[in-house]
C-alpha cells in the first residue's frame, strides 16, 4: 500500500496497513533550530531547508527526513500576489505581509510576533477604504496546476494545498488586534461582522479562483481558525455560532463545490464545545487534537466524534512532553493517542503544533519511531 492509498482509506475512516503519518506541512514541522539539531544528532549532512512559514520560523524538512519519518502527505502554496515581496527589515528585525500587518521578532526569539495591525480606527468607514490585496491575481496561480499535477502524478503522496492566510476569526484579529477585536466585539459588533464578511468575500474570491486550478489534483484543502484557549472559548460561543460558523459553511460549501478534496481545519486550544458546530460547518478533518487543553481526552473524542471527524494530530504534548520527557515518555503518549484515535481508521498521526526549537532530538526521533511501531493495523496497544 502507498502513502496516497494509506491516507485516503484513513479520510474515508477505514483501516489501512498502518496509521497515516504527517511529518514536514504548514502545521506539522519543526523549527529550523530544531531542524539543525536533528540533522546533527542523526548524523545527517547539512541541509539548507526552505523557510515554509516565514511567521513559525518552520521549514519544509529534509527530504532524508521525510523518508526516515514516513511521511505520507505533500503539501504546497498557492503564489503570493504580484504586488508584494518578503522583506525583512536587518535592523529592527521586522517584515510586512501582503495585508500590510507588521511582524517583529523579539531578540532571542525564536519566532516573529503580530507587532502592528493596518485596521487602527475600528470603523466602517476606515474597513470600506482599506484595500486587500486582490485575491484573483494572476501570479497566485502561475505554475500552480503544473506544481499540483506533478505532486499528483509523480508521487504517491497525499496531496494538500495549503491557505493563504488564517481564518475569517484570526485574520480579523490580524488585520485589527486581538484586544481591539474582542472589545469591538461587546461594543462594536456591526463593526465585527463587517471585517468578518470582507474577509469571508476575499476567502471566497481567493478558494473559487485558486481550485479552478488545482482542484483535480489536490486531496485536502486545509483551512486554519484558532477558536480555544487552554481552558475553553476566547470568545463568545454565541457569536462564533452567529458570526463566525455561518462563513465557515460558505467556504467550507464553495470548497466542497470546486473539488473532491476534504476540508482540513486547524483550530487550536479547547475546541471540544465547538466540535458539533465545526461538523455542521462542513469540515471533515480536525487538527492538532490539542491534549493538554481542557476536555480534549483523546478516548472521549474518538468515542463522540469519530464517525464525523477524521484527527489529524495528537502525536504528544507539545508542552510537557515533547519538552520534558524522556524518550519512553515520548512513546508511551504517542502508544496511549494511538490506542485512543487509531481504531476504525479516521486518524493521521502528526505532531501537536509544529515541534519547537526546544525539543531534544531524540525525542523527535522517538515520536515518529513509536508512530511507525504502534501504528500498525490492526490496532494492539
Amino acid at each position: 500500500m502507498n502513502s496516497r492509498e494509506r491516507v485516503l482509506l484513513a479520510l474515508a475512516h477505514k483501516e489501512p496497513d498502518r496509521v497515516p503519518i504527517d511529518f514536514g506541512g504548514l502545521v506539522t514541522s519543526l523549527h529550523h533550530e530544531a531542524h539543525r539539531r536533528l540533522l546533527e544528532y542523526l548524523g545527517m549532512p547539512p541541509y539548507r531547508a526552505p523557510i515554509l512559514d516565514m511567521f513559525q520560523q518552520i521549514v519544509d524538512p529534509a527530504p532524508a527526513l521525510k523518508e526516515m519519518f514516513h511521511a505520507d502527505v505533500f503539501g504546497f502554496f498557492a503564489n503570493p500576489g504580484s504586488g508584494w515581496k518578503l522583506e525583512v527589515d536587518p535592523v529592527t528585525d521586522t517584515y510586512v505581509d501582503e495585508w500590510g500587518v507588521l511582524y517583529q521578532r523579539p531578540a532571542g526569539g525564536y519566532w516573529y510576533d503580530l507587532a502592528d495591525h493596518p485596521l487602527k480606527e475600528g470603523t466602517i468607514e476606515e474597513l470600506e477604504r482599506f484595500q486587500f490585496p486582490n485575491p484573483r491575481d494572476p501570479n497566485r496561480i502561475r505554475g500552480l496546476a503544473d506544481k499540483a499535477k506533478d505532486l499528483l502524478e509523480n508521487t504517491d503522496k497525499a496531496v494538500m494545498i495549503y491557505p493563504p492566510t488564517a481564518g475569517v476569526f484570526e485574520h480579523s484579529y490580524w488585520l485589527r488586534g486581538i484586544e481591539p477585536l474582542l472589545t469591538d466585539m461587546v461594543y462594536n459588533k456591526k463593526y465585527v461582522e463587517a471585517l468578518a464578511e470582507r474577509v469571508m468575500e476575499w476567502q471566497l474570491e481567493f478558494w473559487d479562483f485558486v481550485l479552478d486550478e488545482v482542484g483535480p489534483y489536490i486531496h485536502i484543502v486545509q483551512l486554519g481558525d484558532d477558536l480555544g484557549g487552554q481552558h475553553g472559548p476566547i470568545f463568545s460561543p454565541d457569536l462564533y455560532r452567529e458570526i463566525y460558523k455561518p462563513r465557515h459553511r460558505r467556504i467550507t460549501d464553495l470548497i466542497h463545490r470546486k473539488t473532491e478534496a476534504k476540508v482540513f481545519l486547524h483550530t487550536c486550544g479547547s475546541i471540544y464545545w465547538a466540535l458539533p458546530d465545526i461538523i455542521e460547518s462542513g469540515v471533515e478533518i480536525i487538527n492538532p487534537i490539542q491534549v493538554s487543553a481542557k476536555d480534549m481526552e483523546t478516548d472521549r473524542l474518538k468515542r463522540e466524534f469519530g464517525r464525523d471527524l477524521v484527527f489529524w494530530g495528537g502525536g504528544a504534548d507539545a508542552t510537557e512532553v515533547m519538552t520534558f520527557a524522556m524518550s519512553e515518555g515520548v512513546k508511551e503518549e504517542v502508544k496511549k493517542r494511538i490506542h485512543d484515535l487509531a481504531p476504525g481508521g479516521g486518524f493521521v498521526f502528526a505532531s501537536i503544533h509544529n515541534i519547537q526549537a526546544e525539543v531534544p532530538p531524540e525525542n523527535i526521533v522517538a515520536l515518529y519511531e513509536a508512530a511507525s511501531e504502534y501504528g500498525q493495523y490492526p490496532i494492539r496497544v
